[in-house]
This record gives structure tokens, sequence and C-alpha cells, in this order.
């Protein structure tokens, strides 16, 4: 009897020790506004939307993908390493996406070999779109986003000047905070894409690349909405208003209608799919 299944056990129990000192390192040092925080709950949802392969890792007598796996394996090593020396979070965490993919490339079996690439094309999707691309573009956004603001609604409605990421207008002015960029909706878009393209239908590589690429102009776009819904609201009513619950609100409901719009692109782009003919003979595999 191989005894490889029965030890599978142990990589498994230390790769969970490493993600609990991962997350007492960082956690406690994050408030509770960064998106960071949520780097492990997706970590964590991947790993759970995978549980069938790496419950195949346990009971399967034969090695799956050994070579695939070492380099998956050796990968994350060297990510989580740079990121705890560094230190990253961003680039810890991709090294457990990395090693839970090596994990399962190695020890499950054949039928599931792209569920190992999923995990490490998510962590690269998730920590380089939801997080290292929105902290680069952050203030070049919040910039852009005043300006098409100010040039929007002086073309329509009332007269505001923008100057860097302030709006003036009247006896008002506001900031055009990170928040207000859409820097704190791309990550968990960006997250809930990749996990929504996962448990939908099989879908091609460009139809996901799609998917994932349209993150950022919908986070722009609604929350370029919601920057004018709060000067419209302090204009007419006044910033007690605008600064109260409905500030809030507004930003809940610009996070929904993204979500909506990349559901309906979603849609679309199977649409257009349906009217390509597969290949003869093409089959996926079994998850």
């Amino acid at each position: 009897m191989s005894l490889r299944p029965h030890a599978t056990w142990f990589p498994w129990l230390l790769f969970a020790a490493v993600i609990l000192h991962s997350a007492e390192r960082y956690i406690l040092k994050l408030t509770l506004e960064n998106d960071l925080l949520l780097l492990f709950p997706t970590l964590l949802a991947v790993l759970w939307m995978e549980r069938r392969s790496i419950a195949g890792t346990f009971h399967s007598s034969a090695l799956g993908h050994p070579l695939l796996g070492s380099v998956f394996f050796v990968s994350g090593c060297f990510f989580l390493l740079t990121g705890g020396l560094t230190p990253s979070l961003v680039v810890e965490v991709l090294g457990l996406f990395f090693i839970a993919a090596g994990l399962v490339a190695a020890f499950a079996p054949n039928a599931y070999l792209r569920s190992s690439y999923f995990i490490a094309v998510a962590g690269i999707v998730i920590v380089t779109f939801g997080s290292i691309a929105p902290s680069l573009l952050s203030s070049e956004l919040a910039v852009a986003l005043a300006a098409l603001s100010a040039k929007l609604l002086s073309a329509t409605i009332l007269p505001v000047v923008a100057n860097g990421v302030t709006l003036y207008y009247g006896q008002y002015s506001a900031t055009v905070t990170k928040e207000c960029s859409g820097m704190n909706s791309i990550f968990s878009l960006t997250a809930l894409s990749v996990l929504y393209l996962r448990k939908g239908v099989n879908r091609k590589p460009l139809h996901i690349f799609l998917m994932v690429a349209c993150v950022i102009p919908v986070a722009v776009l609604t929350n370029l909405m919601r920057v004018m819904l709060l000067v419209l609201a302090t204009w007419y009513v006044g910033d007690w208003f605008a600064e109260s619950i409905f500030h809030e609100t507004v930003g809940v409901v610009a996070f929904i209608l993204a979500l909506l719009l990349l559901t309906l692109i979603d849609r679309l782009l199977l649409f257009a799919n349906s009217f390509v003919k597969p290949k003869a003979g093409s089959s996926h595999a079994a998850d």
C-alpha cells in the first residue's frame, strides 16, 4: 500500500500553519478600511471552492503532476519569503496561492489539474488587479475623476471647477479621495469576478480576460456617478445631507451597480460566444 496518500495531510497542515502565521502578523496592523484585509478571506474562499480537488489529494493513490506542482510550490515559497522579508502582504498572499496550487497539482488526480491552474491564476489576478494596480493608479484616477466630474457637471447642471482632486462649486468644496475614485471597490469587484467566473459555466480564457479587464473601468464609471450625486446632493440639499448616511448609501449603490454592469458584460460575452461554433470533440476536464 502506498504511504503517499496517508502523508498528504502533513504539507496541508504546514500550509494551514503558515496561513495562520501570516494572518496573525498582518491583520492586527491593518485598519478596517484597508482592503488588504480581504486578501485572507478571498484566499480561503478560493480554497473552499476547490475543496473537492484538495480532498482529492488525500484519496488518490498516484501522484498527479509532480513537476508542475514543484514549479508552483517553489514559486510560492519564493513569493512567501520575499513578502515576509520585505514585508509585503500582497506578495506573501500570492505565495500562499501558488503553494496551494502546487499541492493540488502534485497530489490530486489528473482530473483536478484545472483546479491548480485556477488557484494560481486567481492569486495573480486578485493580487495584481485587486491590490497592486489600484495602489499605483489611485492618485491619477482621483485627479482624472475630479476633472471629468467637473466637466460633466459644468456642461449640464451647475458650474464646478476642479483643482487637482478638489472640486469647487458655489460656497462648497469636495475632495475626491481614494475611496471615491473607486479604489476600495476594485479589489472586491476583482475577487468577486474571479469567483463568479469559476463557479459559472465554462468560459474561454479570452472571456475571463475581458471580464477582469472591465473591472477597473466599471469601478471608475460607477464611482464617477457617485461623486456627481454627492455634489448634487450638497448643492441642492446641503452638505449636512451629503455627509450623512446618504454618503454611505450612495457608495453601496455604486458597488451594486458595478456588480450589475459586470454581470451584464458577462451575459453579453456569453451571447456573443454562442454564435461561435465550438470545435468538434472539444471537452473540459471534470472538476
